[in-house]
């Protein structure tokens, strides 16, 4: 069976994380910490905190701007989104409006469907489909998934990244369930805390961490065989995608039983009216690429016919 979406996660990854289950801490700490500056350094950003989704970064990052009196949120590229991205916001609640309604209330989102950012001033950025090195933010807050289907994985998690301080330490505020100070700040610095604000649920972990900073070293090389095997599709299909993530090739989902029927799996995203996305990633050698594309290239003529 050829997979739609693997992990590729080897020895360095396994012994990061028994590394830090053995050091008898798990929870957010130096190695987070570790993470989020070597995450912020590779996109090129000021400030990052890890979260344990990318649904709790876009959750921080609506929090702040409904404490802004921002209680409207538009999403600027359609649709094409998963379902986490409105659920976040009207849980924070905010209420979804077309952007010329109110305008100054409404927080603008852009969602980076696929790989393809969309270059535009927004409010936020989720990224959950695009990670790119030295990549400038568009928006003022950019969220990132590092769920097990993405281009680089922490088995679950997310990224909230900003290079705005007040934003930055507003949601880090959020981000340690509104104390005044961190788990590792009271272990280290003394017990003492104030509740802030009201919030939380949104941390990331020690464990997970170590497995996002092997992962990260691994995510250039990662990237190029995916680019490979979008080149091939490109050439074979004559499409020219430039996603690294997703491989959108058709809404018609008779595709998708043909493919099972040769023991291929595929992606359908969006119902109703979404798109068969074919594998795509690191994992796939050359003859999987070749036999995906000519189980296409024979759906294609028998439908032709």
């Amino acid at each position: 069976m050829i997979t739609y979406s693997a992990c590729r996660i080897e020895t360095e990854e396994r012994e990061a994380a028994k590394r830090v289950l053995e050091s008898g801490w798990v929870v957010a700490g130096k190695e987070t910490e570790a993470f989020e500056r070597e995450f912020a350094k590779y996109v090129g950003v000021k400030y990052a905190i890890f979260t344990n989704s990318c649904t709790s970064a876009l959750k921080m990052a609506f929090k702040y701007f409904k404490e802004q009196g921002r209680d409207k949120y538009y999403l600027a590229t359609g649709k094409n989104t998963y379902c986490a991205t409105y659920a976040a916001a009207e849980e924070m609640g905010l209420r979804p409006t077309d952007f010329n309604m109110r305008k100054n209330e409404t927080v603008s989102v852009a969602v980076h469907y696929g790989g393809v950012k969309y270059e535009f001033p927004c409010d936020v950025e989720d990224s959950a489909h695009r990670i790119e090195p030295n990549d400038p933010l568009t928006g003022k807050i950019r969220c990132y998934s590092f769920y097990a289907t993405k281009n680089m994985t922490t088995v679950t998690g997310g990224m909230f990244v900003t290079d705005d301080k007040e934003i930055y330490e507003r949601a880090r505020l959020y981000w340690r369930d509104g104390l005044s100070t961190s788990t590792l700040d009271r272990q280290t610095n003394g017990y003492d805390y104030e509740v802030v604000c009201m919030a939380g649920g949104y941390d990331g972990n020690d464990v997970f961490a170590a497995i996002g900073r092997e992962q990260l070293k691994k995510l250039p090389e990662m990237n190029a065989r995916r680019q490979e095997i979008v080149n091939e599709y490109n050439k074979a299909f004559g499409k020219d995608w430039s996603g690294l993530h997703l491989y959108p090739y058709t809404q018609d989902k008779s595709l998708v039983k043909c493919m099972l029927d040769n023991d291929i799996r595929v992606g359908f995203f969006y119902p109703p009216d979404g798109w068969v996305c074919l594998p795509l990633h690191q994992n796939l050698t050359d003859e999987d690429v070749r036999k995906v594309i000519g189980v296409v290239q024979k759906w294609n003529t028998t439908k032709e016919t």
